[in-house]
């Protein structure tokens, strides 16, 4: 996946340099001298912990998602990418709130978001501190190319899982990697329709039809390698069975890859005189 470590530059926008050095912390973790200015950004205050144990110096809870994202969302890892865009978008219909946070952070050195999740990679207070390491005011554009990137880099992953499960002869886990993996990679190729692909003009380096074309052909073989699958036990022991098996997702991966490439450069790409 070495094309998309080339990209990610392009697509980012500036942090915004007046901020603080960001951090996230779980708030039932002991307070540190380390922390900073330490700020909830839950929109309840966490059960059992007193005020004096805590030592919260601010509690925004305007960035919080809202109480339906939330019960949705129910800390379920397998939901995280859903989330991470409904919040996102959240975030985009509230400026006032994240301008209002982002601005309380300024003049100290160091702050951490504080969130009561057990989760600490899986929570909001994760997808809010990317957004203010991107620049609470940034480009709209530039946040949605980011979005579409952090889904190639997913996508990519999940094909790695189901490769991984391959090699070690559980088939059924394979399966159910690539039956996600072909869900969203459908609904990836639809937004991608209607967002990005229907917008390129004549000067793009590579026209719409040809990513149309591509979108079809990755559908297709998906469709080839499920049905191969289908068709094999649950487990595989033996050894060149399972190789055999993972060299058989190499013409899908081999196609993903390029398309997201060439997407990269033709959608991806910010405009002129955008932050690089």
């Amino acid at each position: 996946m070495g094309f998309l470590i080339r990209f990610y530059p392009a697509a980012m926008s500036t942090p915004d340099p007046s901020l603080p050095t960001l951090s996230i912390k779980r708030i039932y973790d002991p307070p540190s001298p380390r922390d900073g200015l330490r700020v909830l950004v839950d929109r309840l205050w966490p059960r059992g912990l007193r005020r004096e144990q805590a030592q919260v110096q601010l509690w925004v809870k305007d960035v919080a998602p809202s109480p339906p994202l939330r019960r949705w969302f129910g800390h379920d890892p397998r939901k995280w990418a859903e989330f991470g865009a409904r919040y996102e978008a959240e975030l985009d219909a509230n400026p006032q709130g994240l301008r209002a946070l982002a601005d309380a952070l300024r003049g100290h050195d160091c702050a951490s978001l504080l969130y009561a999740a057990r989760d600490p990679v899986h929570n909001h207070a994760a997808v809010l501190l990317r957004r203010l390491r991107q620049g609470s005011a940034g480009d709209a554009s530039q946040r949605a190319r980011l979005r579409l990137l952090d889904e190639h880099v997913r996508l990519l992953d999940l094909l790695g899982a189901a490769r991984q499960a391959l090699l070690l002869g559980d088939l059924g886990k394979a399966r159910e990697g690539l039956d996600e993996l072909a869900v969203r990679l459908a609904r990836h190729a639809a937004q991608e329709e209607a967002e990005w692909i229907a917008r390129l003009d004549a000067s793009a380096r590579w026209p719409a039809r040809v990513y149309l074309a591509e979108h079809r052909k990755l559908d297709s073989m998906m469709a080839e390698l499920r049905q191969r699958l289908a068709r094999a036990p649950a487990r595989v022991r033996d050894a060149r069975t399972r190789l055999q098996l993972v060299d058989s997702t190499l013409p899908f991966q081999h196609v993903m890859e390029h398309h997201f490439e060439r997407e990269h450069q033709d959608l991806l790409a910010p405009p002129p005189g955008a932050p690089r």
